[in-house]
């Protein structure tokens, strides 16, 4: 990679932020609440997504945008038989992935995080985060040991709009698994209406919560359409990024750190264009090695998804048929004038958690009940021509394991991404069991006015044909994790430090999705800002050691 022949010195920096994510805003917050402190917050996409993204009903106008989507897509796998690899969209814009989620509002069990910590990672237990959970968070149904009603991110309750979703509910129910009012309370298993990141009808993304806020402070600048390409460093310190804008490459300096938020895919890509990562593998990439660590973009996890397809007997949940499409023109212009109706509503509307066998102390399995089918993780629209509904089965604590790497061709360009899936038979076995529970609670007789009959796939069939069939359509439920990996100094799959400092180097840290050692058992969106709020208390509490920038 050549020198760039640009630098941008109109302003200095104390921090440089790289990623206005949900990690990327929670820090551009925290860091420069105080006024102290001078931060860039640089952004590859360009706005927050607009009307579309605010509407939380609205996401599906990003499934294939190339301006607001990276568009990601794994390789294809022996072990499975879905030829194309696994469509992985992430969010290109302000509020990140944040800004095109479900909103679902979970945070997983408290043994995930107490897991961490009995990893060499002190500080990151439950009772050490559930503080950060608080902080960040206003719940609408007020403040107790669990919630906190002070905080930027709107958290509320949304009655299920589909008659479905709440048939599906019954359905749990009749199947014997209880009602659980509160999924990120006393416990995780059971069965009901999620919690959303919606406020009065609009979608609260970390650039609404966060970062919209901040930008009135005159100590934060953000430079959107900014792909970074690499940290810069003198000897083993991290001084400054280069980045790509509008043709041209420019270079920008800060005085304290450089803290990659650009989420589980790009920044271990930044890391490994920064010379940081396996040295056979930058050999291959032409990227100078600065700091050989075999670790970085391995470890990668995420929740395994099985779509269960259903005909929908009632014809009342979505379709995209023309037809269809007309008809949503009213419910839109209510949305448009009351902030209410069928588009105030996320599509995930309800859920459950329950275990793969009575083996499994804990919850295993996740469900999202959709009013809408549609395969390769939301790419493929076809089904949601037909009337049918979905019930999303994926497994919470995979073993298996995937990696990323940067494509020799085209560094700045999509990484290869390999996900692992199924690769262990013990995930095999647990999925299995998750999707054959699932068939009894479709089964129930709450849904009979809706089910008519299994798509996909098909229910009486043998293990064996049952996982060649899920083979073929295996999917995603959107959680990367794992590949900048949190450990202490022994562990030799581990990225970062416990204070979320990169190894090997000086100045870096890596603050977002990518430092889980373990993927939590829930949706990722909430604990990736919690690791952000905790970030910037590490960060702020190193702050004095570095010399101050000039006035």
């Amino acid at each position: 990679m050549t020198t760039p022949h640009h630098s941008d010195t109109t302003k200095s920096f104390d921090y440089i932020i790289v990623g206005a994510g949900s990690a990327g805003c929670t820090l551009a917050n925290r860091l420069t609440e105080c006024g102290k402190y001078r931060v860039l917050l640089l952004e590859a996409g360009s706005s927050h997504g607009g009307l579309f993204s605010d509407m939380p009903s609205g996401f599906a106008r990003f499934m294939h945008s190339k301006k607001f989507n990276w568009l990601y897509r794994s390789t294809e796998e022996p072990q499975l038989t879905n030829a194309k690899g696994c469509y992985t969209p992430r969010g290109k814009m302000l509020g990140g992935s944040s800004g095109i989620n479900a909103m679902i509002y979970t945070r997983g069990l408290p043994s995930d995080y107490n897991a961490w910590a009995e990893q060499g990672n002190p500080g990151w237990s439950y009772n050490d985060l559930l503080p950060y959970f608080i902080k960040s968070e206003c719940n609408s149904r007020g403040s107790n040991r669990y919630h906190g009603d002070n905080g930027p991110l709107a958290v509320s309750d949304v009655a299920p709009y589909y008659r479905v979703s709440q048939r599906f509910l019954d359905a749990c129910s009749e199947y014997g698994l209880a009602i659980n009012t509160d999924f990120n309370g006393a416990k995780l298993e059971g069965h009901g209406p999620f919690q959303f990141t919606i406020k009065n009808g609009k979608r609260c993304s970390a650039y609404h919560a966060y970062l919209k806020p901040a930008l009135e402070r005159s100590n934060l600048t953000l430079l959107s359409e900014c792909l970074t390409e690499r940290v810069v460093f003198c000897g083993k310190k991290a001084t400054g990024v280069c980045y790509h804008q509008r043709g041209k490459r420019y270079i920008v300096h800060a005085a304290k750190e450089i803290v990659l938020c650009a989420g589980a895919f790009n920044s271990p890509q930044i890391l490994l264009r920064s010379g940081i990562g396996p040295a056979s593998e930058l050999s291959e990439s032409n990227v100078e090695l600065l700091y050989d660590n075999s670790a970085v973009g391995k470890n990668l996890q995420e929740h395994v998804d099985i779509s269960i397809h259903c005909r929908n007997k009632a014809k009342d949940g979505l379709t995209l048929t023309p037809w269809s499409l007309i008809k949503l023109s009213i419910p839109f212009i209510q949305y448009l004038f009351t902030r209410k109706g069928q588009l105030a509503h996320s599509i995930a509307e309800v859920g459950a958690f329950y275990r793969s066998s009575e083996k499994i102390k804990e919850p295993d399995i996740q469900v999202h009940l959709l009013p809408v089918m549609f395969n390769d993780s939301g790419y493929d629209w076809m089904p949601t021509l037909k009337h049918g509904f979905t019930c999303h089965v994926c497994l919470l604590r995979p073993k298996s394991r995937g990696q990323l790497r940067l494509n020799p061709n085209d560094p700045l360009g999509k990484p290869k991404i390999t996900y692992g899936f199924l690769n262990k038979p013990s995930d095999q076995s647990a999925l299995l069991n998750g999707i054959k529970k699932a068939f009894e609670i479709l089964n129930q007789p709450a849904l009979t006015e809706h089910h008519g009959g299994f798509l996909f796939p098909g229910s009486n069939t043998s293990d064996e044909q049952l996982l060649e069939q899920i083979k073929s359509k295996t999917g995603l439920i959107y959680h990367p994790a794992g590949t900048c990996k949190m450990g202490p100094e022994t562990d030799p799959e581990a990225v970062v430090t416990p204070t979320l400092k990169v190894r090997g180097v000086e100045q870096l840290r890596v603050v977002d999705a990518s430092i889980m050692p373990n993927v939590i058992s829930g949706n990722t969106n909430a604990p990736t800002i919690a690791i952000a709020e905790k970030g910037a208390d590490l960060i702020k509490a190193d702050a004095s050691i570095y010399s101050l920038t000039p006035e």
